[in-house]
C-alpha cells in the first residue's frame, strides 16, 4: 500500500478523520511545501491587498483612468458641494457678515453691546458713501490693486504666490488673495492652510462675485474686518481708534487703519507696536502713491502728521467685567462652551447701563476713603425686586488689580454682620413669637455655655421694644428673637430665602443671629429684595434673550413665577421698621437717610470690622453693599461708614427721576396706640408717652396701660375746664386764673382799670388824676374837672 493511501475508518466522527497532506517534493532526501501559504491580513486588510493586487493587473492607460477619475470627481463636485452649502449665506448680506462669528456679545437691557469677544461683534454695516475715500483707496491699494479689473480672484496672483512659497520654503508666507478671496475667507470658511479650503476660496468667491458689484464687495469688506482693539469693521474701527465717523477719517487715519489688517494685534498703535504700525503706515502710504491715488506730497505729509488716538482708559469690556464674567460661566454650564462661542451668540442681559456706571463711579470715589479706614475692596449689587433682574453688578474695586481684582466679590461667601437679622425676625413674627412692640432685654445675658454677646458700642439700654432693637441693631435683644425662634428654624428660614451657603447639617448655635455663617452678596441682596415685594421672591436672573448670529432665538426669560418665601404682613413690618429714621436715628443718625424715599436698610458690621455691609431696598430697587479685604484682615469702621455712602450713592441714582412708593400696609395690619415703657395697650384716652404701632391682626397686646386723658380747654384760653369759672370766653380775651376776661383800663391807659375809672375812653395821650380823669395842665379850669366828669358816649 502506498503511503499516501487514505486509511478508511469505520467511525464517521470529524476526530476521526485522517488529516490531508500538502504533496511534496523530495529534494536530497528533505520533503517541502509545493506553494508558499497565504497570509491573512484580516476583513479589512485583505479588502485593500486584493484592490491592490487588482490595481497592479491593469494596463497603464486604465491605471491613469482609475487615478484621474476621483480627482476630476473632486475637482467638479467640490464646487457645486461648496455652492449648495454657501447659498443662503452668499445671497444675504448680512448673513454673510456674520456667518462665520464667533465670540459672544453681551447687551444691556436696552440693547447696547458693553463687552464682546471673539468675532461675534461686527458693528453697524455702512454703507460707502459714509467711509472715507482715502479709506477705499488705501485699502484697495494695499491689498488688491486690480480689484476692479479680475473676477474674483487673480491667476498671476496666485502663480505668484506660490513661487514666492517655494522659495522661502514656507507654504503659507504668501496668501495672494484677492479682498473677494479674503472676504469669503474672513466671512464663510476656515482659515486652515490646506488646498481644499483654498479651492473652496476661489469657488465662494466666484459666487461672491457673481452675486454683488464690486461697490458692495468692498463695502462688506471694510464693514465685516477685525481691525484690532476689539473692533469689528470700519465704524467701530474709527470710533476705537480716532473718536470719530469713519466717513470723517483722513489720509493719515486711513492709512494706518489699513495697514494694521494684516495683523491686528501686532500692528495695533495703541496696545501693539506702535513703531511696527508706522512702517505698516508707510508702506500702505507708499502702495497709493505707486497707484497713483495720491501723491507723494499727500504721502509725506501724512506721514509726518502726528495720530491723535481717542483714551483707551475703561474700553467697552471693563464696564462691568465681573457681571459678564458671571454670565458667560452661566452660558457655558447651561450650553457648553464651544456652542456658545462657536454660534456668535448675541445676549441681552438684565444690566442697566447707566446704573452699572453710576456703582463703577460711586466706589471708585469711596475708596480712598475705605483704604484711609484699612480696607481695600468693594462689591455692588442692585437686582429690581419685581422680577430678580440683576440691574449692577461690582465684583472688585479694581479689576485690574492684580492681588484681588480678578476676585468677584459679589458671589463670594462672606460673613453677613448684623444685615441677616431681619431674616430671621420677619420669620419670628410670622410664627407670632414677637411684635414690633415685644419689649426685650438689652442686658448682660448670659445664653447658655458662656456666650454672653455684646453691642457694638459696649452699651446696655434695657427694655427695648422689637423696632428699637432691630432698627438700631441691638445685639443681645437680637440674639434673644433668636432663642425664641430656634437655630433650626433660624437655618431653614436662610435656606428657603436662597442664601445657599447655609448648610443645614451644622450646628451654628446662636452666634448665628449676629451673622457668623458666611453668605453671598448677590443671595442676601435677593432675599431682601423679597422684603420689598410683600415677601415674593424671584429667582435672581441676568440674560432676558439669546440670538446666534443668524438672529435665530435660542432662549427668552418669558416665565417669571415669584416664590412666596415670607408673608406679606410680616415683611410690611419689617420694612416699616427699617424705614424708621427716628427709630435708628440713635445709633445711625442721618447718613442712611434718603431725601424722602420710602427706603428700608439695615446695616452690618462682623467681629473686628472684617466685613461692612449695607442692604437696603425700595419697592423699585434693592441694593447690597459689601467692603472689606479678601485676606479678611480688620478694617477701622463699620457698615454704615464704609458699605453706607456707597450703598446711598448707588440707591438714589437707581431712584433718581422715579416717584416715592411708600410701604402701606396690608390689610392684616392695624396701627394700634401702645405705651412706650411696657408696649401694652394704651387705653384711657390719653397720649403722653404713647406712639403708634403697627400689630399683625390678633397679635396686638390684651393687656392694657391707663393712660389718662387730659383735662380739655374748650374755650381754647388757657384754662382747664375743670376750673374755668368763665366758660366760652371769647378767643384772644385775656382772662385771670379762674378763666374770666380780666378788666383792663379803657384807650391803653394803664391806671386805674376800668372798675374805678371816672372818666371813661380817655385818650391814652392824656394825663388823669387817680379818678381816671384828665388833669387840666393851665389851672384856669378848662379842663375836665372830676365834678363834671366826662360822660361816655350812648350806647344804642
Amino acid at each position: 500500500m502506498s503511503k499516501y493511501t487514505r486509511i478508511r475508518s469505520y467511525s464517521p466522527s470529524k476526530a476521526t478523520q485522517p488529516i490531508k497532506k500538502s504533496p511534496v517534493k523530495r529534494t536530497s532526501g528533505v520533503a517541502k511545501p509545493i506553494a508558499k501559504p497565504v497570509k491573512d491580513h484580516g476583513p479589512v486588510g485583505n479588502f485593500f491587498v486584493n484592490r491592490w493586487r487588482w490595481f497592479k493587473r491593469l494596463s497603464k492607460p486604465k491605471k491613469a483612468l482609475v487615478i484621474a477619475t476621483p480627482l476630476l470627481a473632486f475637482l467638479i463636485l467640490t464646487p457645486i458641494f461648496t455652492y449648495l452649502y454657501y447659498a443662503n449665506a452668499i445671497s444675504d448680506p448680512d448673513r454673510l457678515m456674520n456667518y462665520n462669528n464667533a465670540g459672544v456679545v453681551l447687551l444691556d437691557s436696552d440693547g447696547k453691546p458693553f463687552y464682546s469677544f471673539g468675532t461675534a461683534n461686527r458693528g453697524e454695516r455702512l454703507p460707502l458713501d459714509q467711509i472715507s475715500d482715502y479709506t477705499e483707496k488705501a485699502l484697495i491699494s494695499s491689498e488688491d490693486k486690480n480689484f476692479y479689473k479680475h473676477g474674483g480672484f487673480s491667476l498671476f496672483s496666485i502663480l505668484g504666490a506660490l513661487y514666492a512659497n517655494i522659495l522661502s520654503g514656507d507654504a503659507t508666507a504668501y496668501g495672494g488673495s484677492t479682498l473677494t478671496q479674503q472676504l469669503a475667507k474672513n466671512t464663510l470658511l476656515s482659515k486652515n492652510q490646506t488646498f481644499l479650503r483654498k479651492y473652496q476660496e476661489l469657488t465662494v468667491s466666484l459666487a461672491i462675485e457673481q452675486r454683488y458689484s464690486k461697490d458692495e464687495i468692498l463695502d462688506l469688506y471694510l464693514n465685516s474686518v477685525y481691525y484690532g482693539e476689539g473692533a469689528f469693521g470700519i465704524g467701530n474701527a474709527a470710533k476705537t481708534y480716532f473718536g470719530k465717523s469713519a466717513a470723517d477719517l483722513d489720509l493719515a487715519e486711513s492709512a494706518m487703519l489699513v495697514g494694521v489688517l494684516p495683523a491686528p494685534s501686532a500692528y495695533s498703535p495703541v496696545s501693539g507696536n506702535p513703531a511696527y504700525a508706522k512702517e505698516r503706515q508707510g508702506t500702505v502710504l507708499g502702495r497709493m502713491v505707486d497707484n497713483k491715488v495720491i501723491t507723494q506730497t499727500e504721502s509725506d505729509a501724512a506721514k509726518a502728521e502726528v495720530l491723535a488716538y481717542a483714551p483707551q482708559s475703561e474700553g467697552q469690556n471693563g464696564t462691568a467685567p465681573h457681571f459678564a464674567e458671571m454670565v458667560l460661566n452661566e452660558l457655558y454650564k447651561k450650553y457648553g462652551e464651544e456652542r456658545v462661542t462657536r454660534s456668535g451668540f448675541r445676549v441681552t442681559t438684565t444690566l442697566d447701563l447707566a446704573l452699572q456706571k453710576a456703582a463703577n463711579e460711586t466706589v471708585s470715589k469711596q475708596i480712598s476713603f475705605i483704604q484711609r479706614n484699612g480696607g481695600s475692596n468693594a462689591a455692588v449689587v442692585a437686582i429690581d425686586p419685581a422680577t430678580g433682574e440683576i440691574r449692577a453688578l461690582v465684583g472688585s474695586a479694581d479689576y485690574n488689580n492684580e492681588d484681588f481684582g480678578k476676585v468677584n466679590m459679589a458671589i463670594t461667601p462672606r460673613q453677613p454682620g448684623s444685615s441677616i437679622k431681619p431674616l430671621y425676625y420677619t420669620e419670628a413674627m410670622r410664627r407670632d413669637l414677637i411684635t414690633p412692640a415685644t419689649i426685650l432685654k438689652d442686658e448682660p445675658t448670659d445664653f447658655g455655655g458662656g456666650y454672653r454677646p455684646l453691642n457694638a458700642d459696649r452699651r446696655f439700654r434695657g427694655n427695648v421694644t422689637v423696632r428699637n432693637a432691630l432698627a438700631q441693631s441691638l445685639n443681645i435683644p437680637s440674639v434673644e428673637v433668636m432663642q425664641k425662634l430656634g437655630v433650626a428654624n433660624t437655618v431653614d428660614t436662610l435656606r428657603q430665602l436662597g442664601i445657599s451657603t447655609i448648610d443645614s447639617s451644622k450646628d451654628y448655635g446662636l452666634s448665628l443671629a449676629l451673622g457668623s455663617a458666611e453668605a453671598k452678596l448677590t443671595e442676601m441682596t435677593n432675599a431682601y429684595a423679597a422684603f420689598a415685594n410683600s415677601g415674593k421672591q424671584y429667582e435672581t436672573t441676568s440674560v432676558t434673550e439669546i440670538k446666534d448670529k443668524f438672529e435665530k432665538q435660542i432662549f427668552r426669560n418669558t416665565t417669571k413665577t415669584p416664590k412666596q418665601v415670607m408673608d406679606a404682613d410680616s415683611t410690611f413690618l419689617i420694612s416699616n421698621i427699617l424705614d424708621d429714621e427716628s427709630a435708628r436715628a440713635p445709633v445711625f443718625g442721618s447718613s442712611l437717610n434718603t431725601n424722602g424715599y420710602s427706603v428700608a436698610v439695615k446695616t452690618g458690621t462682623t467681629d473686628e470690622a472684617r466685613d461692612a455691609w449695607t442692604i437696603g431696598y425700595a419697592k423699585q430697587l434693592t441694593v447690597g453693599v459689601w467692603v472689606g479685604n479678601n485676606n479678611n484682615t480688620p478694617m477701622n469702621n463699620g457698615g454704615s461708614g464704609m458699605a453706607g455712602p456707597i450703598w446711598r450713592s448707588v440707591m438714589m441714582a437707581g431712584l433718581k427721576g422715579q416717584s416715592n412708593q411708600p410701604f402701606t400696609a396690608p390689610s392684616g395690619v392695624q396701627r394700634i396706640l401702645i405705651c412706650k415703657s411696657n408696649g401694652l395697650r394704651a387705653i384711657g384716652g390719653g397720649t403722653d408717652g404713647t406712639y403708634q404701632e403697627y400689630f399683625k391682626s390678633g397679635t396686638a397686646p390684651s393687656k392694657t396701660c391707663d393712660v389718662p386723658k387730659p383735662p380739655e380747654d374748650s374755650d381754647k384760653d388757657g384754662v382747664n375746664d375743670d376750673r374755668d369759672k368763665c366758660p366760652n370766653t371769647p378767643a384772644g380775651t385775656k382772662v385771670d386764673e379762674n378763666g374770666c376776661p380780666v378788666k383792663t383800663d379803657d384807650e391803653g391807659g394803664t391806671n386805674p382799670p376800668d372798675t374805678s375809672d371816672k372818666c371813661q375812653n380817655v385818650p391814652p395821650d392824656v394825663e388823669v388824676d387817680q379818678n381816671g380823669c384828665p388833669v387840666s395842665n393851665n389851672g384856669n379850669g378848662t379842663g375836665p374837672s372830676p365834678v363834671n366828669p366826662v360822660t361816655p358816649p350812648r350806647r344804642n
